[in-house]
């Protein structure tokens, strides 16, 4: 369940960063970041483990460290 918080963490941390709440968009997140909609929010809440290729993806878009979200 680590994975869970440092998720949750890197989107707390990117919404004050941006100074609005997260809502992925279709053309924004889930595209980007090659993840649908349904997995993102098993990885949010730590039902699903992320596999490598996710945790990139998800590093390059909140823009934190790899290392961070495990």
């Amino acid at each position: 369940m680590a994975q869970t918080n440092t998720i949750l963490q890197a989107v707390s941390d990117y919404e004050n960063r941006i100074g609005t709440p997260f809502k992925p968009t279709l053309k924004l997140f889930y595209e980007k970041v090659n993840i649908n909609q349904k997995r993102f929010g098993q990885l949010l809440r730590g039902e699903k483990e992320p596999v490598t290729s996710e945790l990139k993806a998800l590093s390059r878009f909140f823009n934190v460290p790899v290392e961070s979200l495990i």
